[in-house]
C-alpha cells in the first residue's frame, strides 16, 4: 500500500531495524538482503526529509526524530501484523472434505471460477465435485446440492441462488413440417424435448398464469446443452433458458409474449445446529459469486 510516505512496507522495515538493534539482524529476521533494506530506508528518509537512523559504532540506532517515529508507528505495525497472523491462522484452520453435487452446465457456466478461488483461499479443504443433473439429496453435514427441484427436500435448508428465465423454442425445420403454433394451447399438440419428467407446464403472460399445458416428451435428457442441441436438430419443441441461447443458433422463439414460470435455483443442505465452517464459507462464496455474476451478466 502506498501513501505520501511511500510504501508502508518501508515503515515496517524501519520499525524492524529499531526493534532488532541492527540492520543485519533485521535483514535476517525479514529474510531480505541488507543492501535492499539499506536502499529502501535511505529512500524513506529522503521522502520524509528527516534522518531516522544513525550509526553508533557498528549498529544503527534511531535519531531523536526516529525515536518519535518509532513510538508513533510501532503499535500500529503490531496491530497490522497481529491481524494478518490471525487471519492466516483462521484460514489454515478451515479444513475437511465437502461434497458438492451440481449440474455440469452450472459449473462450466459460472461456478468453476468461484470453486477454484475458494480452494486456493482454503488449501486444506478437499472437495468432491459431482457434475450431474441427478438429484443427489444431501446425506451428511458436508453435502451440498445445487438444484432447481425441491421435491423430497422437506427437511433440508434451501437457499435461493438465482432465477432462470425461459422461452419456448423450435428449429425452422421442425416448424416447417408440423402444425403452426399461434396460441399456448397449440403447444400441447407437439412433441417436446425436456430436461426432466415434468409433464404439466405452466404458461405465463407477464406475471399472469394463462393456463397449464400437458406436454408429450419425445426425448428427455438430463443435460440442458443436449436439450438445446436436440431442439436445433428439429427433434421437437423445448422450453429453454435464455442464457443458453445465442443468435447464431438454429432456433426460433415461439410465442415471445409467453413463457413458463421462472425456475428458481437453490443451494440445498441438511439442517444442522453446528455446520462445518468449510461448508458455511463455501455456501456464502457461491451465493456471493453468483450475485456478482448476475450484476455483470444476468443468469437467465
Amino acid at each position: 500500500m502506498d501513501s505520501i510516505f511511500g510504501n508502508v512496507d518501508d515503515l515496517f522495515l524501519f520499525c524492524a531495524v529499531v526493534e532488532e538493534g541492527s540492520l543485519l539482524s533485521a535483514s535476517k529476521k525479514l529474510k531480505l538482503p541488507v543492501s535492499t533494506m539499506s536502499r529502501r530506508l535511505t529512500a524513506l528518509e529522503a521522502r520524509l526529509n528527516v534522518r531516522l537512523l544513525e550509526k553508533q559504532g557498528r549498529e544503527l540506532v534511531p535519531t531523536e526524530a526516529g525515536e518519535e517515529a518509532f513510538k508513533a508507528l510501532s503499535s500500529g505495525m503490531e496491530s497490522i501484523q497481529s491481524a494478518f497472523t490471525g487471519m492466516l491462522t483462521d484460514r489454515e484452520a478451515i479444513q475437511g472434505r465437502i461434497k458438492l453435487a451440481i449440474p455440469h452446465n452450472f459449473y462450466s457456466g459460472f461456478v468453476r471460477a468461484i470453486i477454484e478461488t475458494f480452494l486456493t483461499q482454503y488449501p486444506k479443504v478437499q472437495l468432491d465435485l459431482v457434475l450431474s443433473q441427478e438429484q443427489a439429496v444431501p446425506q451428511t453435514d458436508r453435502d451440498l446440492l445445487m438444484t432447481f427441484e425441491l421435491s423430497s427436500m422437506d427437511e433440508m435448508v434451501a437457499r435461493p441462488l438465482f432465477k432462470a428465465k425461459h422461452g419456448f423454442f423450435a428449429s425452422p425445420e421442425y416448424l416447417e413440417s408440423h402444425p403452426a403454433i399461434s396460441t399456448p394451447a397449440d403447444l400441447d399438440q407437439h412433441e417436446w424435448i425436456t430436461v426432466d419428467h415434468q409433464l404439466q407446464l405452466p404458461v405465463y403472460k407477464g406475471d399472469e398464469l394463462i393456463q397449464m399445458i400437458t406436454i408429450k416428451p419425445k426425448l428427455t435428457v438430463n443435460d440442458i446443452h443436449a436439450v438445446v442441441q436436440a431442439t436445433e436438430q428439429g427433434i421437437g419443441v423445448a422450453s429453454l433458458p435464455f442464457r443458453h441461447i445465442s443468435p447464431n443458433m438454429n432456433l426460433i422463439q415461439l410465442l415471445p409474449e409467453y413463457h413458463r414460470s421462472d425456475r428458481q435455483a437453490y443451494l440445498v443442505y441438511k439442517e444442522r445446529k453446528y455446520q462445518p465452517k468449510a461448508l458455511t464459507l463455501l455456501i456464502e462464496a457461491l451465493i456471493e459469486g453468483v450475485q456478482l455474476a448476475q450484476k455483470s451478466v444476468p443468469v437467465e
